[in-house]
C-alpha cells in the first residue's frame, strides 16, 4: 500500500487556484499591489512630516493614486482570462467583501451615535480586504 502524499496547506490552496495562466496573472496581481502599497506607504510617511508641501505634497498624493491604476488593470485582466469557475469564486468574494464593508460602515456610524470611537474611512477598507480574503477561501473550499 503506497502512503498518500501530505500536501502542505499551501499546496492545497494552489492547486484550487486555477489555471497556470489564472495564477501567473494572480502573480502580477500581486506584484502590483505590492508596489502600490509600498508607494502608498511611503507617500503616507511623506505627507506626515512637514516637509512636502504646496506643489511637491500634491505630486506625492498624485503618484499613488495614479500606481493604483495598476492592480486594477491587472485584476481586470485576471478576471477576462479566468474560468468559469475562477470568475465564480472572485465574485463571490467580491461580494462577500462589498457586503462586510457595508454592514461594517453602516454598523459603525449606528455605533458612533451610541458612543463608539469614529473610525477613519480606511478601517472600512481593510474590513472590506479582508471580507474579499475571507469569502475567497470559503468560495474556494465550497467548490474544490
Amino acid at each position: 500500500m503506497a502512503a498518500e502524499k501530505q500536501t502542505t496547506w499551501w499546496e492545497h490552496l494552489k492547486s484550487h487556484s486555477g489555471t497556470e495562466t489564472d495564477r501567473r496573472n494572480q502573480y502580477r496581481l500581486l506584484g502590483w499591489t505590492l508596489a502600490w502599497a509600498v508607494v502608498f506607504v511611503g507617500a503616507s510617511f511623506l505627507l506626515r512630516s512637514d516637509e512636502p508641501r504646496g506643489g511637491w505634497g500634491w505630486v506625492i498624493a498624485t503618484i499613488p493614486i495614479v500606481l493604483a491604476l495598476g492592480p486594477g488593470a491587472a485584476y481586470l485582466r485576471f478576471l477576462r482570462g479566468a474560468d468559469e469557475l475562477m470568475r465564480r469564486i472572485q465574485m463571490e468574494s467580491l461580494a462577500f467583501g462589498f457586503g462586510a464593508g457595508v454592514v461594517f460602515a453602516f454598523g459603525w456610524q449606528l455605533l458612533q451615535r451610541a458612543g463608539a470611537p469614529a473610525v477613519d474611512v480606511g478601517d472600512t477598507v481593510v474590513v472590506m480586504m479582508v471580507g474579499f480574503v475571507v469569502g475567497q477561501l470559503l468560495a474556494i473550499r465550497r467548490y474544490r
